[in-house]
């Protein structure tokens, strides 16, 4: 029996975020007799996975984080890894921000290198100026490019890699019967939340700026001098938490909005809901809106989000404009069996597994180290 093919996946963090819940997610399905993954972190302390990781045969590597200063430093951390443990025969990364100074030390070594576009902008600022400048030559340095949606590869990669054969599309794939809907489990979880008749929202994502919770609040103050019963419950965890709690006190929102902090029952909370938000201000092609889809629930993005996210007919996109999401909140919604949409579209993560598998296969094998 041969070995498995053993895949080096950098993630940045064990942080329960968009791009690791779709990393883990494969990780569980995918065929480990054939395939082993193990990952390297710049972030140690942030470890909500890594008893996950552990559990399912994983090791965890950590390296030095790119500061701006400690360039060489980074580069030896690399070597020192890659010179340690001669068994690994691809390297796929998920960090974009500094993966231009790490990619060549991959390849110089002998490994297969894939970089993985999961988003379609760095935000706003200085460091988001120095990620675009540090990002430019990874269209030039890795062997194969993946994009959660063709958007995300041309934002990272350019036109000239999305249009080859050296790019492709990894759905964001999830486990399309675990968030099914389900009238039991939705009956469960209000019961546990006290809900009767109240209209119930749900965002799911990390409370940063990109989620714009902040529009969330301000489209509530105004759905709550209508409709005093309904309910916003955020789940996530992140920098603007504070200011955040200081919007829901400013706007007398605390018997309407709930921050839930990290959580792993999602697929519970999506039964609950009656309707789920996004209004982001930027996007590539989320996790939190497949799974939202794959349960049923109608789903209202901004319509910055990429038009390649709506892959069932419960998803709809609004401009980010208050009183229009405020209107579009007040309407009665209908929830659907979107099983079979999401299973056609190839968004269930047992056919992306088994793809995945077979290309780390076939890339991997004829590595020599």
């Amino acid at each position: 029996m041969s070995r498995p093919v053993k895949v080096l996946q950098m993630i940045a963090s064990l942080y329960n975020g968009g791009s690791q819940a779709m990393i883990m997610n494969l990780y569980q399905r995918i065929d480990r007799s054939r395939v082993q993954f193990d990952f390297v972190v710049d972030h140690p302390e942030y470890d909500a996975y890594r008893t996950l990781v552990e559990d399912l045969g994983g090791k965890v590597y950590t390296v030095p984080v790119f500061n701006g200063r400690n360039f060489f430093q980074v580069i030896s951390g690399w070597e020192q890894l890659f010179q340690a443990h001669p068994e690994y025969s691809i390297l796929h990364s998920h960090a974009r921000s500094y993966a231009s100074i790490y990619l060549p030390v991959a390849r110089r070594n002998g490994l297969k290198t894939i970089v993985h576009s999961h988003n379609t902008s760095n935000g706003k600022g200085l460091s988001s100026l120095a990620k675009n400048i540090l990002q430019y030559p990874l269209r030039y340095q890795s062997d194969y490019y993946f994009g959660c949606s063709r958007d995300a590869g041309r934002w990272l990669f350019g036109d000239r890699i999305v249009s080859s054969d050296r790019f492709f599309v990894l759905n964001n794939a999830v486990d399309a019967q675990k968030f099914r809907y389900d009238p039991k489990a939705r009956e469960e979880y209000r019961k546990q939340f006290d809900i009767k008749d109240e209209n119930v929202y749900l965002q799911v994502g990390s409370l940063s700026d990109q989620k714009n919770h902040l529009f969330s609040l301000e489209v509530f103050q105004k759905l709550c001098q209508d409709r005093p019963d309904c309910r916003l419950y955020i789940a996530g965890v992140g920098e603007k938490e504070q200011i955040i709690r200081e919007k829901i006190d400013a706007y007398h929102l605390n018997r309407n909005v709930f921050l839930l902090g990290r959580r792993n029952d999602v697929d519970k909370l999506l039964q609950m809901a009656d309707c789920y938000i996004m209004p982001s201000i930027y996007e590539g092609l989320s996790v939190a809106a497949v799974e939202a889809q794959a349960s049923g629930i109608p789903c209202l993005l901004s319509d910055v989000v990429s038009r390649e996210v709506k892959i069932t007919d419960v998803c709809e996109f609004l401009p980010l404009d208050a009183d229009v999401w405020k209107q579009r909140l007040d309407d009665k919604f209908v929830r659907k069996d979107t099983y079979d949409q999401i299973k056609n579209a190839g968004y269930d993560i047992s056919d992306t597994s088994a793809w995945l598998t077979e290309f780390y296969e076939r890339i991997g094998k004829d590595v020599v180290r």
